[in-house]
Protein backbone atom coordinates (compact mmCIF):
# COMPACT_ATOMS: atom_id res chain seq x y z
CA UNK A 1 0.00 0.00 0.00
CA UNK A 2 1.53 3.47 -1.14
CA UNK A 3 1.89 6.30 1.50
CA UNK A 4 -0.46 9.34 0.86
CA UNK A 5 1.36 12.14 -0.36
CA UNK A 6 -0.51 15.07 1.83
CA UNK A 7 -0.09 13.20 5.14
CA UNK A 8 2.41 13.48 7.81
CA UNK A 9 5.33 10.81 7.67
CA UNK A 10 6.67 8.54 10.38
CA UNK A 11 10.77 9.03 10.48
CA UNK A 12 12.65 7.14 11.82
CA UNK A 13 16.81 7.12 13.17
CA UNK A 14 19.29 5.94 10.59
CA UNK A 15 21.92 4.84 13.72
CA UNK A 16 19.44 3.12 15.83
CA UNK A 17 16.38 2.70 13.97
CA UNK A 18 13.81 4.73 16.88
CA UNK A 19 10.98 6.97 16.14
CA UNK A 20 12.22 10.42 15.11
CA UNK A 21 10.27 13.10 17.68
CA UNK A 22 10.07 16.76 16.53
CA UNK A 23 11.24 19.13 18.43
CA UNK A 24 11.90 23.37 17.88
CA UNK A 25 15.72 24.56 17.31
CA UNK A 26 15.20 27.64 19.18
CA UNK A 27 18.59 29.14 18.25
CA UNK A 28 17.98 28.85 14.44
CA UNK A 29 14.49 28.89 14.66
CA UNK A 30 13.66 25.57 12.98
CA UNK A 31 11.73 22.38 13.19
CA UNK A 32 13.68 19.42 13.61
CA UNK A 33 13.15 15.66 14.02
CA UNK A 34 15.56 13.98 17.24
CA UNK A 35 15.68 10.47 18.17
CA UNK A 36 15.62 10.25 22.07
CA UNK A 37 17.77 7.36 22.04
CA UNK A 38 21.00 8.98 20.74
CA UNK A 39 20.72 12.02 19.65
CA UNK A 40 20.59 11.61 16.06
CA UNK A 41 18.79 14.92 14.64
CA UNK A 42 17.90 16.42 10.99
CA UNK A 43 15.88 19.05 10.16
CA UNK A 44 12.38 19.47 9.00
CA UNK A 45 12.10 19.59 5.53
CA UNK A 46 9.26 22.82 5.13
CA UNK A 47 6.81 20.97 2.95
CA UNK A 48 6.55 18.49 5.36
CA UNK A 49 6.06 20.30 8.67
CA UNK A 50 2.81 19.52 9.41
CA UNK A 51 3.13 17.49 12.36
CA UNK A 52 -0.15 15.96 13.18
CA UNK A 53 -2.97 17.29 12.23
CA UNK A 54 -6.86 16.97 13.84
CA UNK A 55 -10.01 17.67 11.31
CA UNK A 56 -13.56 17.07 13.21
CA UNK A 57 -16.28 16.83 11.16
CA UNK A 58 -19.74 18.58 12.55
CA UNK A 59 -22.93 17.83 11.52
CA UNK A 60 -25.34 20.81 11.05
CA UNK A 61 -27.09 20.59 13.90
CA UNK A 62 -23.44 20.84 16.24
CA UNK A 63 -22.72 23.57 14.13
CA UNK A 64 -25.81 25.49 15.33
CA UNK A 65 -25.02 24.97 18.69
CA UNK A 66 -21.52 25.98 18.49
CA UNK A 67 -22.61 29.06 16.96
CA UNK A 68 -25.07 30.37 19.42
CA UNK A 69 -22.53 30.04 22.01
CA UNK A 70 -19.86 32.17 20.64
CA UNK A 71 -20.39 35.47 22.63
CA UNK A 72 -19.81 34.05 25.79
CA UNK A 73 -16.36 32.92 24.62
CA UNK A 74 -13.50 34.60 26.24
CA UNK A 75 -10.72 33.62 23.81
CA UNK A 76 -12.74 34.78 20.65
CA UNK A 77 -11.58 38.08 19.38
CA UNK A 78 -13.96 40.46 20.09
CA UNK A 79 -14.20 44.25 17.84
CA UNK A 80 -16.43 47.75 18.25
CA UNK A 81 -15.62 48.60 14.45
CA UNK A 82 -18.63 47.10 13.66
CA UNK A 83 -22.75 47.55 13.87
CA UNK A 84 -25.69 44.85 14.76
CA UNK A 85 -27.88 44.80 11.72
CA UNK A 86 -30.24 44.17 14.34
CA UNK A 87 -30.29 46.77 17.08
CA UNK A 88 -27.28 49.05 16.16
CA UNK A 89 -25.31 48.12 19.15
CA UNK A 90 -21.36 48.56 18.01
CA UNK A 91 -19.65 45.29 20.01
CA UNK A 92 -19.05 41.44 18.05
CA UNK A 93 -17.16 38.56 19.02
CA UNK A 94 -16.23 37.50 15.56
CA UNK A 95 -14.21 34.35 14.17
CA UNK A 96 -13.57 33.45 10.54
CA UNK A 97 -14.13 30.07 8.56
CA UNK A 98 -13.51 29.08 4.84
CA UNK A 99 -16.85 28.27 3.00
CA UNK A 100 -17.74 27.37 -0.18
CA UNK A 101 -17.96 30.99 -0.98
CA UNK A 102 -14.47 31.82 0.14
CA UNK A 103 -13.00 33.07 3.86
CA UNK A 104 -15.94 34.50 5.50
CA UNK A 105 -15.90 36.66 8.78
CA UNK A 106 -18.74 35.52 11.38
CA UNK A 107 -20.26 38.13 13.89
CA UNK A 108 -22.16 37.54 17.04
CA UNK A 109 -23.44 40.65 18.54
CA UNK A 110 -22.69 40.86 22.40
CA UNK A 111 -25.99 42.61 23.00
CA UNK A 112 -28.90 40.91 21.06
CA UNK A 113 -27.01 37.72 20.18
CA UNK A 114 -27.86 38.92 15.92
CA UNK A 115 -25.51 36.68 13.88
CA UNK A 116 -24.34 38.24 10.79
CA UNK A 117 -21.43 37.50 8.06
CA UNK A 118 -18.64 39.73 6.02
CA UNK A 119 -17.55 37.96 3.25
CA UNK A 120 -13.65 38.37 2.80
Amino acid sequence: MAATPSGPKLRFCPESNDLLYPKEDRERKKLVFVCRNCGYQEDADPSNWCVYRNEIQHSHRERTVILQDVRADPTLPRTKDVHCPACNHNEAVFFSASTEEGMTLFFNCTSCGHRWRDYV
